[in-house]
């Protein structure tokens, strides 16, 4: 048996219909994204990416709101799975040289995850990641900071590369985890630097590093390659307390002073280790423990 529906409910129906279809076209050019899957009663969703781009032609006006902007940004990345596209317009405004480039910014983010994190290239003041978990690759090659640097207790969970990056006020990792490969291999820093107990777990890369102030690499340990080739420590060098699982090639490296003490390495045959000059390792006693990094 069929039902027959009334024509007064299905004219409506069909203008109820018609009032949300226009409405929802309205919205698009004003913050307001495409209809999604939603339980009852949440048909819309609030376009993030479309609203920041509005906060930031009104900080491209005003200075004073650049900072906020890219406060909101981080929020943003904290709860958002569009970081891509969140990094692209950060950084849009965090790279010298081009037309929106905006100076003297602050990064700010504390007890996070960050996924995907790509900040080449880009200029900032200060930069502070503190126990942030980054989530795949990060890539910090050619960054330039001005201010302090922070990534204490952090954690970086896939390749990390800071190549060239730029610490023109020191930076402290001290108590960071790199759990894939890690790369400073050019990296220059104007003030202290401190890497105690950081863990590196897959190849380290050091190699043309410059560091105009002092080092530390406190009871760090490196599970994998450690390479400081022709890298340039003008004040001191502080290994102590370290442990080298692995190769170690300090060729060509220099500083004002080196200190291993305490520091250790495991004496696997196959490891093959090149020390500062008047820097040894004692006789193992046997394979596969450890044996003393000795100051000659």
């Amino acid at each position: 048996m069929s039902t027959i529906v009334p024509l007064p409910v299905l004219v409506t129906v069909a203008l109820v219909a018609g009032v949300v279809v226009a409405w929802v076209l309205s919205r698009r050019d004003s913050g307001w994204a495409e209809v999604v899957e939603a339980p009852p009663g949440s048909v819309l969703v609030l376009d993030e990416l479309g609203t920041l781009r509005d906060f930031a032609e009104r900080a491209q006006v005003d200075p004073a709101l650049r900072q906020d902007w890219v406060d909101e940004v981080f929020s943003q990345l904290r709860d958002t799975s569009h970081w891509a596209e969140l990094w692209q317009l950060l950084t849009s405004h965090l790279r010298p040289g081009t037309p929106g480039f905006w100076p003297g910014l602050d990064l700010r983010a504390e007890s996070q995850v960050l996924a995907g994190t790509d900040l080449r290239g880009c200029e900032v003041r200060a930069a502070v990641f503190r126990e942030v978990r980054f989530w795949g690759g990060a890539r910090f090659d050619g960054l330039v900071c001005t201010g302090p640097v922070g990534f204490e207790r952090s954690a970086f969970t896939y390749h990390a590369s800071f190549r060239g990056t730029e610490f023109r006020a020191g930076a402290d990792f001290a108590g960071t985890t790199f759990m894939a490969n890690t790369s400073f291999a050019g990296v220059t820093a104007g003030d202290r630097v401190r890497f105690d107990e950081v863990r590196f777990s897959g190849r380290t890369d050091f190699t043309g590093a410059e560091f105009a102030a002092g080092v530390s690499f406190v009871a760090t340990g490196f599970a994998g390659p450690a390479t400081f080739r022709d890298a340039r420590f003008a004040a001191e060098a502080r290994f102590p307390g370290t442990r080298f699982s692995s190769h170690a090639d300090f060729t060509g490296a220099t500083a004002g002073a080196f200190h291993f003490a305490g520091a250790s390495a495991r004496t696997e045959v196959r490891a093959v280790r090149t020390w500062p000059d008047g820097v040894s390792l004692e006789e193992p006693q046997r394979t596969g423990h450890w044996a003393e990094v000795r100051e000659v």
